[in-house]
């Protein structure tokens, strides 16, 4: 199945995908009229992926039983357009974003940093995170800004120092991340990393969850870059050092991941984006991320001091 938050007027809801018919169902309207108040999964379950992994198994048994009662055309009255609605970020309000770098060799060594033998991490902001068709906003008089589009999961249930083999039961779904990086800075020094990763709106995420038996085998699966409807760049999750249920087991020894939270995967060799860009990250049997670039004007005195500008500018 394929979930997404989406929002229709003022109000926000978990939905269903029916991508043969171009529509979205919502799961908790859906549920109220299969079921009425008498269902095991009360109807705040479907009110974002968080409170849906509250209830686990139960509140997948249920949305497979709604999937089922829609492909039978039982739903007609409460079914959206996709192309109508504003699809939101499936987790807006994750405990953490956890990112591996460098997992992708190539990219590794044209970026020259060091190569060990444990993923390299690191944590993005939760405030970063916009969603599909969303503004990237480009910080003005900061260098390059980068594009690197990422397989990533989301996490169903608390998740402790488990295994690589137990770590795939965690995993809710799978999305798209585009871990949007100041290039610049991070290349001057890693110590300045976190600002470079974690600006605003520096993480799209999205447009859906695919739960993974829809994904297929996750391990190979093509990716594409374009920038403005032109392919800069390709790749294949078979090329990841690391794959996800390692750098799930391997974050999960130090810190705890909680149902809603976030993990990539890393990114193939990618390039700069500029305002007025259109970017697309696609990754097969998962979807196309879509986001515009728009300039941001913001103070450059920490700019000049850093070098990256030069006095008169």
């Amino acid at each position: 199945m394929k979930f997404c938050l989406f929002k229709v007027g003022a109000k926000k809801r978990l939905g269903l995908v029916l991508e043969d018919l171009g529509k979205v169902i919502p799961l908790e309207e859906a549920s109220s009229q299969l079921y009425g108040r008498g269902g095991k999964v009360p109807r705040t379950a479907f009110r974002d992926i968080i409170s849906f992994c509250k209830y686990g198994d139960a509140a997948m048994h249920m949305a497979s039983k709604i999937f089922q009662a829609a492909e039978e055309n039982k739903f007609k009255k409460i079914l959206y357009d996709l192309n109508q609605v504003k699809i939101l970020p499936p987790v807006e309000n994750p405990t953490k974003i956890v990112c591996a770098a460098l997992n992708f060799e190539v990219y590794r060594e044209q970026l020259g940093f060091e190569r060990l033998e444990v993923p390299m991490v690191f944590l993005k902001s939760p405030t970063s995170i916009i969603g599909h068709m969303d503004p990237i906003q480009i910080p003005v008089g900061y260098g390059t800004i980068y594009h690197e589009w990422e397989l990533a999961c989301i996490i169903g249930k608390k998740c402790d120092s488990v295994t690589e083999d137990e770590a795939e039961n965690y995993i809710l779904g799978y999305t798209i991340l585009d871990d949007i990086t100041s290039h610049d800075l991070e290349i001057k020094t890693f110590l300045l990393q976190p600002i470079g990763k974690n600006m605003n709106t520096f993480a799209p995420l999205g447009p859906f969850v695919v739960t993974p038996d829809q994904v297929g085998d996750v391990n190979n699966l093509r990716m594409v870059r374009r920038r403005n409807g032109i392919v800069e760049s390709e790749g294949n999750t078979s090329q990841m050092r690391f794959k996800m249920n390692e750098i799930v087991a391997y974050v999960s020894t130090f810190m705890t991941l909680y149902p809603g939270d976030v993990l990539s995967a890393g990114s193939p060799p990618t390039g700069p984006i500029f305002p007025g860009d259109i970017i697309e990250a696609e990754i097969e049997n998962i979807g196309v991320l879509k986001n515009p670039v728009v300039a941001r004007k913001v103070r450059t005195d920490y700019a000049k001091k850093l070098g990256l500008l030069k006095e008169e500018e």
